[in-house]
């Protein structure tokens, strides 16, 4: 391997034309790391909130991604769980070793976990982070067999997850999303779906959930949110990840903030409820050349699944 991978980074905070494509040194393998060649990479909400500059300044060429799949191309003197030449994917926010919109990156082996034989590169790129993170807010609401579950938001990509895995939990799912997307929201396991905007959305609640809903797993906020809470049990849980704004409250009921896992213990679990089953998470494929289009449609809103860089560089 030589230096020159090319990559695309931020040069600055602002639109996403900040984006541009700089030639840079290979990643170093430290004894704990391995050396990821990527093949498709996740984009988030956060990353376009990164590079706007909403958390602060940019540091000139920052390069942006938490999550992607690739291949193993090398392996630091410590690790003995995975070989050159094995599919991964890989899920570490703030990594030391740089960011994940590139030809190859460097994390820690215990933030990397075998991508399942039957599971698509291209779907298991999009995948780290969102089944991470809805496994966490599934944990912090204890979500079991027999509960009605409310899943907020579900055509995104942590409600994607959510769905799904709500689901093979054996939770009854109701998932809101709008018309265009409520087969989808279905094909993931939700056993009903509910425009929340719908003037006939109450009588849509009463047959979903007639005895109301055990929790609620909000990954989006809107006007339409605490009318779907009043359908709340006394006391029920609600749970959102970091990042939805305005954060979800309502009186008298316990609301918790979570994060997705990184750490080998987590993607254990994730591989276990994924098991021989194919998650079927839509994905929209963008060139990485074209990261910069990709930003502009995060930024539009109402994306169904999860957006992915496609590295063809």
């Amino acid at each position: 391997m030589q230096n020159g991978s090319i990559i695309r980074t931020a040069r600055r905070r602002g639109p996403p034309e900040a984006i541009h494509i700089k030639e840079v040194s290979v990643p170093a393998v430290t004894p704990d790391h391995v050396l990821i060649a990527l093949e498709y990479v996740g984009v988030g909400i956060w990353d376009a909130e990164q590079r706007a500059g909403s958390w602060g300044s940019v540091k000139p060429g920052t390069i942006m991604g938490a999550d992607e799949t690739g291949t193993i191309a090398a392996v630091g003197s410590h690790v003995t769980k995975f070989q050159v030449g094995d599919r991964v994917y890989s899920y570490s926010y703030g990594n030391s070793g740089g960011g994940f919109y590139a030809q190859y990156v460097s994390v820690p082996a215990d933030r990397a976990a075998p991508v399942p034989a039957h599971l698509d590169m291209k779907i298991a790129g999009g995948m780290p982070c969102i089944p991470l993170t809805a496994q966490s807010g599934l944990e912090t609401l204890k979500a079991a067999r027999g509960q009605t579950l409310l899943v907020f938001g579900a055509s995104g990509g942590v409600g994607s997850c959510a769905v799904w895995l709500g689901s093979e939990k054996g939770a009854t799912v109701v998932g809101t999303a709008r018309p265009d997307a409520q087969q989808y929201v279905r094909s993931l396991g939700a056993a009903h779906t509910i425009d929340p905007n719908s003037p006939v959305r109450e009588n849509a609640i009463n047959r979903a959930a007639k005895d109301w809903f055990d929790a609620a797993l909000v990954t989006a906020n809107s006007d339409a949110l605490v009318y779907f809470f009043s359908h709340l049990k006394p006391k029920a849980p609600i749970a959102f990840p970091n990042g939805v704004e305005p954060k979800p409250h309502f009186k008298g009921h316990p609301v918790s903030a979570f994060d997705g896992a990184m750490s080998h213990e987590a993607f254990e679990k994730l591989n276990a409820a994924i098991g021989e089953r194919t998650l079927p998470l839509r994905t929209h494929v963008f060139s990485l050349k074209d990261a910069a289009a990709a930003h502009h449609r995060i930024e539009e809103g109402h994306v169904v699944g999860k957006i992915v860089l496609h590295v063809d560089l």
